[in-house]
């Protein structure tokens, strides 16, 4: 029986540390993210230090990335919470056309932002048709990178940003759920805790949260 207990003692740890793994918390000011500007499907610039709403929350997509479509169910119910609350979400698509799924022989030997810029943008139109997204898309403008030591180390990534002035709130890292319908994606603990931080984001920010009905 003590075997047992045990056993099931090491796999609850075994399970809380590895959730560590995944999220990375903590209120704080990165250059970096401060830094971040980028460009909408429809031609807009945006400069993410002026964004005035309640929060701000970046899924770092691409198109060849097999979780990060598969996550789509739960970031559009993240997006329509956010929506409710105020706070402003992208996904977020880094200034790499090989990574993307573009093929980089479409454009010279090294490509400034805004020759990658049109051929990124009609790759990303081609998932917005196919997979029905609803979120709006930016294109992060260089030297923004997704690597190990930086901010943002991978795709999915999802980082929830305070406002005025920016500054990062919270990583969670890798899909925020991978259920394709609603019942499943709400079963989510994972979701559960997204939803959660959007609640801290506005909160920060002086709005009053509405009653969650994901919960």
């Amino acid at each position: 029986m003590n075997r047992k207990r045990n056993l099931m003692i090491l796999i609850l740890l075994t399970g809380a540390m590895g959730a560590t793994l995944y999220c990375r918390p903590g209120v704080h000011t990165s250059p970096e993210i401060l830094a971040l500007k980028g460009r909408s499907l429809d031609g807009q610039d945006l400069e993410l230090k002026t964004v005035a709403s309640n929060g701000l929350v970046l899924n770092f997509y691409s198109p060849t990335c097999i979780p990060c479509i598969e996550e789509l169910p739960a970031l559009h119910q993240v997006y329509a919470r956010a929506r409710e609350l105020g706070i402003d979400m992208y996904l977020a698509v880094a200034p790499d056309l090989e990574s993307n799924g573009v093929d980089p022989l479409k454009a010279s030997s090294r490509p400034g932002f805004d020759e990658m810029y049109p051929l990124l943008r009609d790759r990303l139109n081609q998932d917005r048709k196919q997979y029905k997204i609803q979120i709006p898309m930016l294109v992060l403008r260089p030297p923004f990178s997704i690597k190990e030591e930086g901010p943002v180390t991978g795709t999915p990534e999802t980082v929830f940003l305070m406002t005025r002035p920016l500054r990062l709130y919270y990583n969670l890292i890798g899909p925020i759920a991978l259920g394709q319908t609603n019942e499943q994606v709400n079963r989510s603990s994972r979701f559960q805790f997204a939803l959660e931080i959007l609640g801290h984001l506005a909160s920060a920010a002086g709005k009053s949260e509405p009653k969650n009905e994901y919960y």
